[in-house]
């Protein structure tokens, strides 16, 4: 039925996000970059689905391949999957706003684990677009 695989695409998708965690903790990057690729593939495949509903998933895919993007030395990339991430939040400001918990957590996440937005090194523009962001949710 349609309920059981929308249940199997959120159970696969907490499988990619907590496997992909696991993965970066223990360092293990040559492993966790194609199950980041699969995650955002998933990620992107349940937006399509459920439309902006799934925003949070897509968002978590984004950060998770900024996260890949840092470890493999391109900060750059990491950059512009954050861009990417503010662009997804923003297009679903709506749900974003009703998810505005988990939405700020997972800024709050990017915030201290990218080095590309470390206030020392990182990217000041991108910084404030997050700071911005981050603004809007606790309002």
């Amino acid at each position: 039925s349609l309920r059981e695989n929308e249940d199997d695409t959120e159970m696969e998708l907490n499988v990619f996000r907590h496997l992909t965690d696991a993965l970066f903790q223990t360092r293990q990057i040559d492993e966790v970059e194609p199950l980041v690729l699969r995650f955002r593939e998933a990620a992107k495949a349940q937006s399509r689905r459920k439309g902006g509903n799934s925003c949070y998933w897509e968002s978590k895919s984004i950060y998770t391949s900024a996260r890949l993007h840092e470890a493999r030395g391109k900060p750059q990339d990491a950059g512009r999957e954050v861009r990417a991430l503010l662009d997804v939040m923003r297009e679903n400001e709506a749900i974003v706003q009703k998810l505005a918990v988990q939405s700020a957590s997972l800024l709050q996440l990017a915030s201290q684990e990218l080095n590309v937005l470390d206030p020392e090194v990182g990217d000041k523009e991108l910084i404030q677009a997050v700071a911005d962001e981050l603004a809007k949710l606790r309002v």
